[in-house]
């Protein structure tokens, strides 16, 4: 006879107990094969369901239990949904094996943090009216976009969603703050993300080598080109009929490119001269490169008052996720969660 959820608290199961709390106080420490976690749990008998308080029994096999409450494996099935598909489109074998229990473990992690987050609510007694849950229905209805897809299967279980998002802000956002120092130090130790990068407007004739052909000889066709540039020929008439570049249509024309969107090669010969001047030959393993510098724009930095909303969002945004985090753990320390079977029934 299958023992009572309250006996997985006993104090002969305390080790076990500890394991799975560890197991799952974050996504980052658990294995991929779960499975191996399942050796630690009683063994349940087939055909003997589990109740869980107040429900159905259950017919499949059981994936993890939380507190008193189960998930199922059928459940998690389900939660993934079209996943397992495309990843089966994607890999077989031992490498489809490997993703598609880290993506059971994924959504298992997810549903019991759902399952921990809305017994949470419960404890400290949210409601959700009639009046807001029909409003709300309403409303996703029109944009279903806007809940998880199973929230959105029945009322019932959008309340149970409004519940969680809302002992979730209770809990998270609670005396979060954004000072204007914090701001501001941020604009001044991450100059360089709301700096543009220093840009160079350029031209270029590419030779590549002919079939058959060597590099002394390709060589020489680009110093009769350069001869040609002394004697006044301008460079986007001999771009537009020697080079091979793609550019070439447009008279070697590459518009402004940064300094990490060229060869270090070219880079290099960028830095040696100023507008209007033209770069000796440089080879490169593509072939021979002739620049000319038409303009070169330095960065500018974005002024303080056109990004500090930005940053305060993406610093409240972060507080907010650490804030997630200690509450999620919290929650897991104080519950008894134990994982039986991720495999499919």
């Amino acid at each position: 006879m299958t023992p009572p959820l309250h006996q997985y608290r006993s104090a002969s199961h305390s080790c076990r107990r500890a394991q799975a709390r560890r197991a799952f106080r974050t996504m980052a420490t658990l294995p991929i094969a779960l499975c191996v976690v399942a050796w630690l749990a009683p063994v349940v008998p087939a055909q003997a369901p589990i109740q869980d308080a107040g429900s159905k029994p259950v017919a499949d096999g059981i994936a993890a239990i939380v507190n008193t409450e189960i998930i199922t494996v059928s459940e998690v099935q389900t939660e993934m949904g079209d996943e397992i598909f495309r990843l089966k489109a994607r890999y077989d074998g031992d490498e489809l094996t490997e993703h598609l229990s880290q993506k059971r473990y994924e959504v298992l992690n997810r549903m019991i943090e759902h399952k921990l987050q809305l017994q949470e609510a419960k404890e400290k007694q949210i409601s959700i009216s009639d009046e807001e849950l029909e409003q709300v229905w309403e409303q996703a209805r029109r944009n279903p976009g806007g809940f998880p897809s199973a929230a959105i299967q029945s009322k019932a279980a959008l309340r149970e969603e409004m519940m969680v998002r809302r002992v979730r802000d209770m809990e998270t956002r609670r005396g979060l703050f954004v000072s204007p120092e914090d701001i501001r130090a941020y604009y001044k130790e991450q100059q360089p993300l709301f700096t543009s990068p220093h840009a160079h407007h350029i031209r270029q004739i590419l030779l590549l080598p002919k079939l058959g052909e060597n590099m002394e000889t390709l060589k020489a066709r680009a110093e009769i080109l350069m001869s040609q540039l002394d004697e006044g020929r301008t460079f986007e008439q001999l771009a537009e009929l020697f080079s091979d570049g793609s550019e070439s249509v447009m008279g070697g024309d590459l518009g402004f490119v940064t300094k990490n969107e060229l060869l270090p090669p070219l880079r290099d010969a960028l830095h040696k001269i100023s507008p209007g001047e033209v770069t000796p030959l440089i080879e490169t393993e593509i072939g021979i490169h002739i620049l000319r510098l038409e303009e070169s724009r330095p960065g500018v930095t974005e002024p303080f008052e056109k990004v500090k909303d930005a940053i305060e969002s993406r610093l409240y945004q972060e507080k907010l996720q650490k804030s997630h985090d200690a509450w999620m753990s919290s929650l897991k320390d104080k519950a008894y969660i134990e994982i039986r079977s991720l495999l499919p029934s």
